[in-house]
């Protein structure tokens, strides 16, 4: 009988732990902000993803690659409280801007643009030494 008890006592406090944690991850954790927060992340992560991609990713991811930050982005700081129409636009031309860069570095490393660096060698190989000296 007395190691029953024991042991529904101990079940209790296991149980009472428990809720004390998904009460301090539903209070903590799971709040609006954080959740905000990781859709953003989520959303900068695949854009960058897909847009720094080596291999062709097709028409619908490489859509998604930009309507996600230009338009989820956007959304996701009105939802956060953001009213102002050009504070909006603002955040969503940044976000475009963001992916547009990362395309182009993408771009530059699957060697379809030059880079700053093949961009000097080419220039190293057509000028003169006394241009640029190396």
């Amino acid at each position: 009988m007395a190691s029953e008890a024991v042991k529904l006592e101990r079940e209790k406090r296991k149980t009472q732990r428990e809720e004390r944690l998904w009460s301090v991850i539903n209070d903590k954790v799971l709040t609006p902000n954080m959740i905000r927060l990781a859709l953003m992340a989520g959303i900068i992560a695949y854009s960058t993803m897909l847009t720094r991609s080596r291999e062709n990713v097709g028409p619908v991811q490489s859509a998604l690659a930009f309507a996600l930050p230009g338009i989820g982005i956007p959304l996701i700081a009105a939802d956060a409280g953001i009213k102002d129409k050009w504070a909006l636009g603002a955040i969503s031309g940044a976000s475009i801007g963001y992916v547009t860069g990362q395309m182009i570095v993408g771009w530059g490393e699957a060697g379809m643009l030059p880079t700053p660096g093949s961009i000097y060698e080419a220039l190293k190989e057509l000028l003169p030494e006394w241009v640029i000296p190396g």
